[in-house]
């Protein structure tokens, strides 16, 4: 991921001009970042159906207390009234990078291979540290198999949308909805729900198409 977003012209906010964007906290993020950003928004009649796409997404995601920015080489923490007033062509660029970061696949056709195959090939190794099942702690795995959701069927699915909703979100436009795509997961693998959450944010992406997969038709 490139962690800097360069402006062509220098964003004033509160006194000072800006003319980059560090966004290098993205890779501290997890998908529960992702699920909680969701749920902050989830009011919004856009960020229902396509939330990646809403602006209030990328001023939550710049905003998620992780960005720096870089102020001719200078460094300030800035609140997220930064993102709110910035202009609309700065905060698309903004957009473009946060979007950027949720997918790390650059070869179309070899994610498409694993979706075939049912796989989930992580970027790097992934080491659980959640607390859901004691048995995985510690592990580290370079991907997971995903062909137990296709043995899901309608019910599976019902109860993964109450689950969602207990978990404060409307059940609208599930297959973009990211706690309900770990919820099918788990019950996909066997593998506790804050396996997937806990997985980095250029994960999010692939870990969604995957379960949503046209292949486990």
């Amino acid at each position: 991921m490139d962690n800097i977003v360069k402006f062509d012209k220098p964003y004033k906010f509160e006194g000072k001009e800006y003319d980059s964007l560090d966004l290098s906290g993205m890779e501290k993020m997890t998908v529960q970042d992702l699920i909680d950003i969701q749920k902050s928004i989830g009011n919004e009649t856009a960020a229902m159906y396509a939330m990646e796409m809403t602006t209030s997404f990328a001023q939550e995601m710049a905003g998620w207390d992780l960005v720096i920015i870089s102020q001719y080489g200078h460094l300030y923490i800035v609140p997220v009234e930064f993102f709110k007033l910035m202009p609309r062509g700065k905060i698309k660029k903004v957009q473009a990078a946060v979007i950027k970061g949720m997918d790390n696949s650059e070869n179309a056709d070899e994610v498409k291979k694993q979706l075939e195959s049912h796989t989930l090939k992580f970027a790097a190794p992934y080491t659980y540290e959640g607390s859901e099942k004691a048995e995985l702690k510690g592990k580290t795995f370079d991907g997971i198999d995903l062909s137990g959701v296709g043995e899901l069927n309608t019910m599976s699915e019902s109860m993964a949308e109450n689950r969602m909703a207990a978990g404060g979100f409307a059940p609208v436009n599930t297959h973009r909805n990211y706690l309900y795509c770990c919820i099918i997961a788990s019950m996909g693998t066997g593998y506790p729900v804050d396996f997937f959450a806990g997985l980095p944010l250029c994960e999010a992406v692939k870990l969604r198409d995957a379960v949503n997969s046209d292949f486990f038709e």
